[in-house]
This record gives C-alpha cells, sequence and structure tokens, in this order.
C-alpha cells in the first residue's frame, strides 16, 4: 500500500519551488471540488483502500486534474487556482434515496488515467480517459465535448494512457498484463507484453518499457516499434529494487525517470533515478506517493515537474494538492 505526504527527504531532496505556484482543490461535490470515497462518507465500505483523484497532467501550460469518482476534468491555472472544468458523465449522477445503505457508492465512472493530445502543430486538441467502470476509453476536446471512444475485448482492466505525437493510444492493461495500442480512429494495431513497470512513448510513436529477468535480477528498458520489433534493449544498473516504474524519457538527454521500491521493502516511500541510456544511474533520491493515486508525478518539457499531495483517509479534511518540485 502507497501511504503518503508530500515531504522528501533523499540524496538530491526534492525542493517546492515558488509557494505560489501551486494548485489546491476541497474534497466534495460542486464546482472546483473533487469527490473522495472513505470511511467518512461511506461508513462500513468494504473498499480496502479510500479513492480520490487518480491522475493530474500538465499540459498547455496548466494543470488539469482529474476527479476519478466524480466524473469530471478540471483545469487549473497554476498560480491563481480554476479555470474551468467539465464533466465526463452521460448524465448527472443520480441521488440515492436516503435509506439505501450507504457503504455501496453509485458510480458511473471510475476514471483510472488520461492522457493529452496533439495537434500537428502542437497544440492541445483533447483528451483520452481511462474509464475502469466500463473498461473503455473516452475521447474529449478540451471544450468538453465528446468526441468518441474506444471499446475491445483486449481492454480487461485498463489503468494506464499515453497518446504520441502521430495520435496512437498506447493502454497499460492490469488485467491482461499487456500494453495495448490503438491508431487515432481506435482500431487495434498491436498488443505487448508487460509486467505493470510503467511505460513511455518517444518520437515517432515509438514505445519504451521495462522488463525485469529473475534469473539476475536485472530490470531492462527496451525500445520498439509500432511493429513490435525491439530497436534496443539497455541493462539497467539499478541498485537492489523491486516493482520498478517507468515515467517517461528524455530521448535528448538520453535519460529515464523510474520509481522503485528498495529491495528491503516498501516503508512508505519509493527511490527514484535519472538512468541513462548507458544503463547508468546519473541521479537519486526519495519520494513519498500519496495513497492510492495512480499518476502521481508529472512533466511538462521534461524541466517542469509536479507532484501530487494528498491524503484520502482523512477527506473531506485538508484537500488535493499539486506543487511543482525538482528531480535529483
Amino acid at each position: 500500500m502507497r501511504v503518503g505526504s508530500y515531504i522528501l527527504a533523499c540524496m538530491f531532496s526534492f525542493t517546492a519551488l515558488a509557494a505560489s505556484a501551486q494548485v489546491a482543490l476541497p474534497y466534495g461535490d460542486g464546482a472546483g471540488k473533487v469527490g473522495y470515497i472513505n470511511g467518512n462518507n461511506y461508513p462500513g465500505i468494504e473498499e480496502p483502500v479510500p479513492l480520490g483523484p487518480k491522475s493530474f497532467r500538465l499540459a498547455d501550460d496548466h494543470v488539469w486534474v482529474v476527479d476519478s469518482t466524480g466524473g469530471k476534468l478540471l483545469k487549473l491555472n497554476k498560480e491563481k487556482g480554476l479555470a474551468g472544468e467539465f464533466s465526463l458523465l452521460a448524465s448527472p449522477p443520480v441521488v440515492l434515496p436516503a435509506d439505501v445503505a450507504t457503504n455501496v457508492p453509485n458510480l458511473e465512472v471510475m476514471i483510472e488515467d488520461f492522457a493529452p493530445v496533439y495537434d500537428a502543430e502542437g497544440r492541445l486538441t483533447s483528451f483520452w480517459f481511462v474509464d475502469l467502470m466500463q473498461n473503455k476509453l473516452m475521447n474529449y476536446a478540451v471544450d468538453g465535448t465528446k468526441l468518441g471512444e474506444i471499446k475491445n475485448e483486449k481492454l480487461v482492466q485498463p489503468y494506464r494512457v499515453e497518446v504520441g505525437r502521430n495520435g496512437h493510444i498506447f493502454v497499460g492493461d492490469k488485467g491482461a498484463q499487456s500494453i495495448v495500442v490503438f491508431d487515432a480512429e481506435g482500431k487495434l494495431m498491436a498488443e505487448t507484453n508487460w509486467e505493470w513497470s510503467g511505460f513511455a512513448v518517444g518520437a515517432e510513436d515509438k514505445l519504451y518499457r521495462m522488463f525485469f529477468e529473475s534469473e539476475n535480477s536485472r530490470s531492462y528498458l527496451v525500445l520498439q516499434n509500432l511493429a513490435g520489433d525491439i530497436e534496443r534493449e539497455i541493462e539497467l544498473d539499478l541498485p537492489g529494487h523491486l516493482n520498478p516504474e517507468l515515467w517517461w524519457v528524455d530521448e535528448a538527454k538520453e535519460e529515464a525517470v523510474i520509481t522503485f521500491t528498495p529491495d528491503t521493502g516498501y516503508a512508505g516511500k519509493f527511490v527514484v533515478v535519472r538512468v541513462g541510456f548507458d544503463g547508468k544511474v546519473k541521479a537519486s533520491g526519495e519520494i513519498v506517493p500519496p495513497i492510492a493515486m495512480n499518476r502521481f508525478i508529472d512533466h511538462q518539457g521534461f524541466a517542469e515537474v509536479w507532484l501530487g499531495v494528498a491524503d484520502y483517509n482523512k477527506a473531506p479534511e485538508g484537500s488535493f494538492s499539486v506543487v511543482p518540485t525538482s528531480l535529483p
């Protein structure tokens, strides 16, 4: 279980940037708020972990936060806060009668992750969303207009999504243990094995993924094209580790950002490293992620990095925040 606060202690410390550059959203219903599920609003709930926003993205010089249980997307100015929001629901939520058991959330969607889509000129045009409730993808324009959706038998438990600059949609599916690739029109293009270890999309919509070789306890970074051909395989010189996760790859600097649990076990924090394409660790630190977030860290232009900050166990006390940080 990922237990979180936001203080980061490490060899190369994560440090918050200007205090004015951050966003915070209160928990609850209504405009400018994000939903949550825990024992406070659903007494007796059997959900093993509390729920709240599972993902955020940096795009078009804004912070975008998905209200995973409330079914909406919030657009935030990095210094002034809420700049807009739109619903991802087909209809307004149905209010349950007062005599209905309060330990059963009435959810129409559960948004696991989302990814920005850009046009040929680099302008943000839409987002693809992963809806775990119906195991499908939904595409919405930045003004909230629904553009389409993808339903496919290959989607068993979709978890993570990325969109390449050429429009290909990459979906990491935990249930199928695979990365499924669709073209911009939703046609199935490819499928490859996946070990729940994150992935990234590079130039020409090529896929970076990781795999672990148990025989020598080594992790490898793999680059493959849309045809599934392996173009590069890099043995990573990581210290003892468990559950590595690839977040992004900076091809210009030839480095990848990876988190993992130390081989001594999870103690409330991950190790975060920048690894070069030679497999050597360039820098290492530690990060304490929020509990139950899927995508808790994101970047814009590789240099600007932000981190999710939340404690869903305490909601509605506190708030969901996204703050700027520095990589080691």
